[in-house]
C-alpha cells in the first residue's frame, strides 16, 4: 500500500491502470473508496490515481490545518511521486473545490478538470445546511453519524456501506472539520474565467441544485462541456459509475486525440453513444437541455 511522506504526514495514495492519468479527489468526511467503481470503468485505458486527504482514510492528520491550497499541493506531490508531468483532475461533490484550487494553483500540472456533482461556491440552504451539520457533528467528535449518513447516501450495497464506515475509524475529526469548513466558505466563481484548461461538468438530472450550479459554472468557464446522467441524483460515483466512466473516457479521448471529432459525423456518433447510455447534454458550448 503506497504512502507519500510529507514532513510529519504520511499520505495514502494509489495508482492503478495505464494510459492518460486522472487524479481523483474526494469530498470531506469520506475517502478515496468512493472512486472504486469508477476506477474499474477506467483502468484499462487510463491511469487512475486516488488519494486520501490528510486526516481522512489511511492518511495521517499532521499538525498543519487542512486547507484547499495545502490539499492542492499534496495533489501535486502525488503527481511528483508517481513521476507524472501532468494529469486530469477529477473532484466529486465538495471535492470539486479542491480540484478547482489545484487547476488554479498548478495550471501546468493539470491539463483539464472533471467536476462531478460539484460547485464553485455553495449558496443554497440545503447544501450549506448539510455542510454545517457535518461541521457541527465534527466539532462534537461524532464521526460515526457523519460516516453513516455519507455511506447511506453514497453506497449501492452493504459491502460498500460497511467499507465506508470502516474508513472512518482511523480518521481525524479535526481534519474533517478543516476540510468541511473550507468547502463551506470557499468561493471560486470569480476565478473560473482564469481556468483555460478544458472542463467537464457532470450532474444527475434529478439534482435540481446541481442543475443550477452546473449552469452557473458552464457560463463562467471558458472551455467547458456539460452533461447529465438521466434519472440520477447527486450521488453519482457508486450509483451511476458506468455512465460516469463512459462520459469521462469519451471526454478525455476527445481532448487527447483531436482526430476523434474531426467531422460532424464523428461528433454525432459520440453523442449518440452517450444518449444510448442515458447521458443528456451537449458538447462544445451546448446548454443544459430541458428535461
Amino acid at each position: 500500500m503506497p504512502f507519500l511522506q510529507v514532513g510529519d504526514v504520511s499520505i495514502h495514495y494509489r495508482s492503478e491502470g495505464h494510459g492518460v492519468p486522472i487524479l481523483c479527489v474526494h469530498p470531506p468526511c469520506t475517502t478515496s473508496r468512493l472512486f472504486t467503481y469508477v476506477k474499474s470503468e477506467l483502468w484499462d485505458r487510463r491511469r487512475v490515481l486516488t488519494m486520501d486527504a490528510r486526516g481522512h482514510g489511511r492518511s495521517q492528520a499532521g499538525a498543519a490545518k487542512l486547507s484547499l491550497p495545502l490539499l492542492a499541493e499534496d495533489m501535486r506531490r502525488v503527481l511528483d511521486q508517481c513521476e507524472i508531468s501532468s494529469a486530469y483532475v477529477c473532484g466529486y461533490g465538495p471535492g470539486a473545490m479542491a480540484a478547482i484550487a489545484a487547476l488554479l494553483a498548478y495550471p501546468t500540472r493539470f491539463r483539464g478538470g472533471i467536476l462531478l456533482s460539484g460547485a464553485a461556491a455553495y449558496h443554497d440552504m440545503i447544501s450549506r445546511g448539510k455542510l454545517r451539520a457535518s461541521l457541527l457533528a465534527s466539532r462534537l467528535g461524532a464521526k460515526r453519524p457523519i460516516a453513516w449518513a455519507s455511506a447511506w447516501q453514497e453506497a449501492d450495497n452493504r459491502t460498500a456501506f460497511d467499507g465506508m464506515l470502516d474508513d472512518a475509524h482511523g480518521a481525524n475529526v479535526q481534519r474533517w472539520r478543516d476540510y468541511t469548513s473550507v468547502c463551506l466558505e470557499a468561493n471560486f466563481e470569480r476565478q473560473l474565467h482564469a481556468i483555460h484548461q478544458p472542463m467537464l461538468l457532470l450532474y444527475g438530472t434529478k439534482d435540481q441544485i446541481g442543475h443550477h450550479y452546473a449552469n452557473s459554472m458552464f457560463r463562467l468557464l471558458p472551455h467547458a462541456e456539460l452533461y447529465g446522467v438521466k434519472d440520477a441524483d447527486r450521488h453519482l460515483l457508486m450509483k451511476s459509475s458506468r455512465q460516469v466512466g463512459l462520459v469521462m473516457r469519451q471526454w478525455v479521448d476527445k481532448h487527447e486525440d483531436d482526430s476523434l471529432t474531426d467531422t460532424l459525423q464523428e461528433r454525432d456518433a459520440l453523442m449518440e453513444e452517450l444518449a444510448a447510455n442515458g447521458i443528456v447534454g451537449g458538447q462544445d458550448g451546448a446548454s443544459w437541455p430541458t428535461l
